[in-house]
């Protein structure tokens, strides 16, 4: 058959032949991997890299937790300029070091509740776990780097109100040199105390977010973790039950309880919660059960994903 050839109209293309070509950079190895992995959890507690409706819930709930603070330093400021009666009035002020733990808790357990069901959940829900694991990046290393990550971001939450109040104290003060050595004594208890929140409430939520890949299911056992310890505590020392024995061994396993102990024991001031008031524990027992918990959820979440199937 002969004809003339055919043309053919409309938008034309072109291939081009590129082949398949080797990394020749730097292969930066398994400590550049975990660093990547660990930042990048960071990163994504706050919604960052994400979309907007990510950002939501992290960074209303790390507002409330400042808000008090800012309110605190505000007030310090007007008591400084009432004269000898803003001593008075400095008193009075309900925020401070020792009680500022009773305002953020309950922000930093839902702050858990939303995030780490996020953080543990979507690499397991989509099935990229084997593309970790194939590479450098070993299955303890992946565990260990989103539990840091989780209890880092965490601890900026916790700690942040902290260090608000702090400086505004030490710069509301008439002399700031006087004001920072009045107040360099409560540095490393509060720093001690977000260390402790973030490490048990971030191991335990990672926990069960681990083991849990179904978001849903995940955010509410974790709220159920954090909620029902202390209510069957104050069953158990409210006289329903006479046998403080049993309280007193129950309220050890209680995440909550556990904290507002710390925080006692840490200012050496009175519990807020009565229940910690009543049942009479020796400080360094929270303390003690607080590192317990901290080291046991973050074994038990390694051990996870040792076993997992990918």
């Amino acid at each position: 058959m002969t004809g003339a050839p055919t043309s053919v109209s409309g938008p034309g293309g072109s291939i081009y032949d590129l082949g398949y070509q080797s990394y020749d950079g730097p292969r930066l190895g398994r400590r550049s991997a975990v660093r990547a992995h660990f930042t990048g959890t960071i990163r994504a507690c706050f919604g960052i890299g994400r979309g907007g409706r990510a950002k939501i819930a992290p960074f209303t709930l790390a507002a409330l937790a400042i808000l008090p603070a800012v309110l605190a330093v505000g007030f310090s400021a007007l008591a400084a300029q009432a004269g000898p009666a803003g001593g008075a009035i400095e008193d009075a002020s309900p925020i401070r070091y020792e009680t500022y733990h009773g305002f953020v808790a309950i922000l930093i357990m839902l702050f858990c509740a939303a995030q780490a069901p996020e953080l543990f959940g979507r690499d397991q829900r989509y099935g990229v776990l084997p593309l970790y694991f194939s590479r450098v990046l070993t299955r303890t290393d992946y565990a260990l780097a989103k539990v840091g990550g989780l209890i880092l971001a965490l601890f900026l939450v916790d700690v942040a109100p902290y260090v608000i109040l702090f400086v505004g104290r030490v710069f509301v003060a008439p002399d700031p040199a006087t004001g920072l050595q009045d107040e360099i004594s409560a540095l490393p208890r509060f720093v001690l105390q977000a260390l402790l929140v973030a490490g048990l409430l971030g191991g335990l939520a990672g926990l069960v977010a681990a083991w849990t890949p179904r978001r849903a299911y995940a955010t509410a056992s974790i709220i159920a973790l954090f909620i029902i310890p202390p209510i069957i505590v104050a069953i158990l020392g409210g006289g329903m039950l006479t046998n403080q024995d049993i309280a007193r061994a129950v309220i050890l396993f209680s995440p909550g309880d556990v904290l507002d102990g710390t925080n006692a024991a840490i200012f050496g001031s009175i519990p807020d919660n009565p229940v910690v008031a009543s049942v009479d524990l020796p400080g360094w027992a929270y303390l003690a059960a607080a590192v317990a918990g901290t080291l046991a959820s973050i074994g038990l979440t390694v051990r996870r994903y040792l076993r997992i199937a990918t």
